[in-house]
């Protein structure tokens, strides 16, 4: 009878402690300066190699132990501020202003075209690459010196495996569906990694119950393809709390036989910026050399476009 007493009181004492935290579990709204909107899924970086993205209403839960965070969205300007700072529960974004004097944007493509993909799309799958919260991979496609004028970008491609047969659980019981965040953009003039400012307007979401078929994601208007060649973007988002190592489905098809361009990733939840995916450190390891045949798997993206015949 004591011992039933006993666990009794522990266990209202644990139902209250949890109760206790979920209270400090302190939420901000995340808007726009401007129209004082919310603004879904912006990148909420807490250090520590953590992080989250705010939800449809953009609302994020910051952890008891944060003491700063630095929030960032293609469509805004990246904003940093100390958690005790911020007194109000409203946190607000201001957007970028973009001009793009290289690029002229076109709702009319010409009436007679060919339609045809660049990129790696057509490139045997030799692995995929998980998914990852706060992570982003980029394909930079060039422009084709034989084009005697710039053809139209109708849709971005992407080879997704929405299988489970790929991951490995360790803290989360259930595959998680990722949304994407799909995105065109111009290589940097200095670093030559995608640059911060979007072509298409912050990017295309796919839900996490939204499919990519091979169809693509199609954009709003058709634009002209750069000459300074372009980068396609494909980023995870999940409001749910794992850690930046869980795998997120869909993965991504890589292949060893890509010609299209170079591959570049970002961990944002890890503290890091864009990087060439050959200069990743797993594959200075001999082991992974020689699974991968001494080459640098290339992610299978691309685009769907459209020139004159």
């Amino acid at each position: 009878m004591k011992s039933k007493v006993i666990r009794t009181i522990v266990l209202c004492l644990s139902l209250i402690s949890w109760a206790l935290c979920v209270d400090a579990q302190r939420r901000i709204e995340v808007r726009d300066s401007v129209t004082g909107e919310p603004i879904p899924y912006a990148s909420v970086y807490f250090g520590n190699r953590s992080g989250s993205y705010t939800d449809v209403d953009g609302v994020v839960e910051i952890p008891v132990d944060a003491s700063e965070m630095r929030l960032s969205h293609i469509s805004y300007e990246t904003k940093s501020l100390a958690v005790a700072s911020s007194e109000d529960d409203v946190v607000r974004m201001a957007p970028t202003s973009v001009t793009l004097s290289e690029l002229s944007v076109d709702g009319k493509a010409p009436k007679r075209i060919s339609t045809e993909s660049v990129g790696n799309m057509k490139a045997k799958t030799h692995t995929v690459h998980k998914g990852a919260n706060g992570f982003e991979m980029a394909l930079f496609i060039p422009y084709d010196s034989a084009w005697t004028e710039p053809p139209y970008i109708h849709s971005i491609l992407a080879s997704l495996d929405y299988s489970t047969r790929w991951l490995v659980f360790r803290e989360i019981e259930k595959p998680i569906y990722a949304t994407l965040r799909f995105d065109l953009r111009l290589p940097d003039a200095v670093t030559d990694a995608p640059c911060a400012e979007s072509l298409i307007g912050g990017g295309i979401l796919k839900e996490a119950g939204e499919r990519v078929d091979k169809k693509g994601v199609s954009l709003v208007r058709p634009i002209p393809f750069p000459t300074t060649g372009v980068f396609v973007v494909v980023e995870w988002i999940t409001t749910a709390r794992v850690s930046e190592s869980e795998s997120l489905v869909p993965s991504l098809g890589m292949t060893l036989d890509g010609t299209g361009g170079t591959t570049w990733n970002k961990k944002t939840f890890m503290g890091m910026g864009w990087m060439m995916e050959q200069n990743e450190p797993i594959y200075s390891d001999g082991y992974t050399q020689e699974l991968y045949k001494w080459r640098t798997p290339s992610a299978k993206l691309g685009l769907a476009i459209s020139r004159k015949k």
